[in-house]
């Protein structure tokens, strides 16, 4: 969509010139080279584009194969529960001073 603009399209060259001719008197401090610096932002500037660039594919990561382990051996306890096996494995689990195990988790 055009800008509306003041500025007739036949003027553009010499405001252009004009614009260019105050920016390196407002420059004129800086070296040569910092000078060539700011131009080439300024190119930079106006001649990437405003529109977003179109979304490009992102590779794609092969995932390695795992493997399933195979589904353990129960370890249930001689009535057929697993409570015995469990109050082990909580057994070995260390507990800050002062909590003592609850009724309910034995």
């Amino acid at each position: 969509m055009p800008a509306d603009s003041w500025i007739a399209p036949d003027d553009v060259p010499a405001l252009a010139a004009e614009a260019i001719q105050r920016i390196d008197a407002a420059l004129g401090r800086l070296t040569d080279a910092d000078r060539d610096a700011f131009w080439a932002s300024v190119r930079k500037c106006y001649n990437t584009p405003y529109n977003d660039p179109k979304p490009r594919p992102l590779p794609r990561i092969q995932a390695p194969e795992m493997a399933v382990p195979e589904p353990a051996q129960s370890q249930a306890g001689p009535d057929g529960s697993l409570g015995t096996v469990l109050s082990a494995a909580l057994a070995a689990i260390p507990m800050p001073a002062g909590f003592a195990p609850e009724a309910h988790a034995v």
